[in-house]
């Protein structure tokens, strides 16, 4: 019986859900609006036993003393200090603790939590910026075609990006021109006439290149963003989409049980 009622109220709670979805008339059109309550309380439920299961695991790396129970210390003190600090501004003082005023949230919450969340998303822009490096090496046709339009998208989107733009790519086609005509001399026969024709056509290439991303930057960025760079999204939102339906219906029918562990 422990695992057929959760799988039992799973089933007739999703059936409903999906009933109410498509006929919004009563009785059902309520019923979505009262799970979604629901949800709410057992959201806050849940969290209380999240907070329990972090405090407990916590506090089992303090007593065994493993790697970083020291950080498990100060996450601890700082829960009860931030609780205490919290409730002892509503019950002694009468105020409400996140008022403007409040010393709670004047010293706690400004000049701690903030910081160090502004600290912790500072050190998020230099993974971004280490993966964005890996992703954007000019490894083959694809990812080249990723790093133009990367560059372009950001060069556009910047302040004073449409005037560093031209020059940027104007030496960038200057660079490959070269590269072409060193491989050239490496190679002999049709290979060295192709380099050749391919250095050609890349120092012919450096002036249009350099007059469009002079005049129309801005608009290419937007076209990449709006079209490319949107029909990859929604063919990636329908994928996603297609994995929640199919998860969804295989949580209502039982087949999937592991929240039940």
């Amino acid at each position: 019986m422990k695992r057929e009622v959760p799988l039992f109220i799973t089933f007739i709670t999703g059936i409903l859900i999906i009933i109410a979805l498509f006929i919004p008339h009563k009785p059902f059109g309520q019923l979505q609006t009262t799970f979604n309550d629901w949800l709410i309380i057992v959201g806050g439920f849940t969290m209380i036993l999240g907070l329990d299961s972090l405090l407990l695991h916590n506090w089992e790396k303090i007593k065994r003393k493993k790697e970083g129970w020291l950080s498990a210390a100060f996450l601890i003190a700082s829960f009860f200090i931030t609780l205490f600090w919290g409730f002892g501004e509503g019950i002694f003082f009468h105020r409400n603790p996140f008022d403007a005023s409040a010393t709670f949230l004047r010293y706690f919450y400004t000049y701690i939590f903030v910081p160090l969340q502004s600290t912790m998303f500072s050190l998020l822009a230099f993974f971004i910026a280490s993966a964005a490096y890996r992703a954007f090496r000019a490894k083959d046709p694809n990812s080249t075609l990723l790093l133009s339009a990367a560059a372009l998208v950001m060069l556009g989107r910047v302040p004073g990006g449409q005037a560093v733009a031209p020059w940027i790519f104007a030496f960038v086609l200057l660079l490959l021109a070269y590269y072409f005509f060193n491989e050239s001399k490496k190679t002999s026969g049709t290979q060295q006439t192709v380099y050749i024709i391919l250095a050609i056509i890349t120092l012919i290439l450096i002036y249009p290149v350099f007059y469009i991303l002079l005049h129309y930057l801005n608009g290419i960025a937007d076209w990449i963003m709006n079209i490319p760079q949107m029909a990859a999204k929604r063919g990636i939102w329908i994928g996603i989409s297609l994995g929640g339906i199919a998860m969804s219906l295989r949580i209502i029918f039982g087949i999937e049980k592991t929240y039940l562990r």
